[in-house]
């Protein structure tokens, strides 16, 4: 059984908690990727992966970066779990050209790219969750889906949730 955590760092692990914190205490960038993630959705991230053992791929705009990047990133900061992947870059300037801001036509961007991934790699996949601050979702993916709050992140509570979903 292999489980999988489409994971979105900024308002997941990168908050506005933790951004508060390093101005009021005068605390610079930790590495070349920038203010180290708050320690508490760090520690809610690594109850979810002691409880489900599931890899964490990417999802995030930090994806843009490279894997190998990510890897590192999450070896130097002593990161829980394993980076396994990052979802793919559907996101082409013909298609956000045609978005209707009229009617906020805007499609699921990351939603798209997270099943993309699982039809093309996830193939041995038998769960799937997904945090993200944002809502940008397929409707099939929404019970696998937790919002995070991006001023403070990954809480308890949706780690409990994100436990739920990788392990019914």
């Amino acid at each position: 059984m292999r489980k999988v955590l489409f994971l979105d760092i900024d308002g997941g692990l990168n908050t506005e908690r933790q951004h508060d914190r390093c101005a009021n205490e005068g605390i610079a960038p930790v590495d070349g990727f920038g203010y180290a993630f708050d320690p508490e959705a760090v520690a809610n991230l690594k109850s979810i992966v002691e409880e489900t053992d599931a890899y964490i791929v990417i999802s995030s705009s930090w994806k843009l970066w490279g894997l190998d990047a990510m890897q590192r990133m999450w070896t130097r900061r002593g990161m829980p779990g394993i980076v396994i992947d990052i979802t793919p870059n559907t996101e082409s300037d013909e298609m956000l050209l045609s978005v209707n801001l009229d009617y906020m036509d805007i499609p699921a961007i990351k939603g798209s790219e997270i099943k993309e991934w699982l039809s093309t790699t996830g193939h041995d996949i038998t769960h799937y969750a997904i945090l993200d601050d944002l809502p940008d979702m397929l409707p099939e993916q929404e019970s696998h889906f937790i919002q995070t709050d991006p001023r403070i992140g990954i809480t308890e509570e949706d780690a409990k949730q994100i436990i739920k979903i990788l392990t019914d």
